[in-house]
């Protein structure tokens, strides 16, 4: 399984948006519940730090990119995600962590050749990837096996925590303008919004925004409130913890070319 480029994806969404008329957003899939087959697999765990291929043009970091822990499972050929998804949030719950939904752009394209994305989350702030790999073995076991788990990734990967804010003296009726032309979840996917004191500030977390389409989510949200783009404030959504200067990240691996013995599965 291979991936569109972010940059490419991203362009599509900013041509999506300047011409952005009306419309609703696309219905977010099912989360799956059916068990999953039995495998004799073992389980392993891989860790490691990636900030993915094709990384988008980046200048609003700091406190606005963050690292995060997220675990990603790869089940058996055949295998239902659900129960393994089930297990790990239930042991997530005893241990006290809130998981959320990630999308899978945040991975490196070694993993996505081969990890189910509906089997990706995110845990809390300030949690870290060997928290992530405790929580992991927890839930799957170390070195035993696990029905329908092949595979366990552990990653640390950048994401966007970000919020907008904008002045309006009618906050719910541009929430609700900007939801029926969809023009924030097409470009962030999921995001919060919260009315108070005569202005609408949404939040997001998720993979890395391109400038481009920072500037275009700006813009959407002017264009229901009646101002100006630069009325329209961006700002980390929290003013502590620790960001990322992204002049200072190497740049991310290509993407592994296919060969011709390539059979779309690896093992590790």
């Amino acid at each position: 399984m291979r991936r569109l480029g972010q940059l490419g994806a991203a362009a599509l969404l900013v041509l999506a948006l300047s011409a952005c008329t009306g419309g609703t957003p696309s219905p977010a899939p099912a989360s799956p519940t059916a068990g999953a087959a039995p495998s004799a697999a073992p389980v392993s765990l891989e860790t490691g730090t990636d900030v993915g291929n094709g990384r988008p043009t980046v200048s609003n970091d700091g406190l606005m990119v963050r690292r995060r822990a997220v675990i990603a499972v790869h089940p058996t050929e055949g295998a239902q995600p659900g129960a393994p998804r089930a297990r790990l949030e239930q042991t997530a719950a005893t241990s006290g962590i809130v998981l959320s939904d990630i999308p899978p752009d945040v991975l490196e394209p070694a993993i996505l050749e081969h990890v189910a994305p509906e089997l990706i989350v995110m845990l809390p702030a300030g949690s870290t990837a060997e928290d992530a790999e405790k929580l992991a073995e927890l839930a799957f076991g170390a070195e035993g096996t696990y029905p329908g788990v092949e595979h366990v990734h552990v990653s640390s990967v950048l994401v966007h925590d970000l919020q907008f804010t904008v002045a309006a003296a009618d906050p719910a009726a541009v929430a609700g303008s900007i939801a029926e032309e969809g023009i924030l979840s097409d470009a962030l996917g999921n995001y919060g919004t919260v009315l108070d004191k005569g202005a609408l500030t949404v939040s997001y977390t998720g993979p890395l925004l391109s400038d481009a389409l920072v500037e275009s989510v700006r813009n959407g949200m002017a264009r229901a409130a009646g101002v100006e783009s630069a009325a329209v404030k961006l700002a980390p959504r929290s003013a502590t913890g620790e960001g990322v200067d992204m002049s200072l990240e190497p740049e991310p691996a290509p993407e592994p070319e296919a060969t011709a013995d390539d059979s779309g599965t690896h093992s590790h």
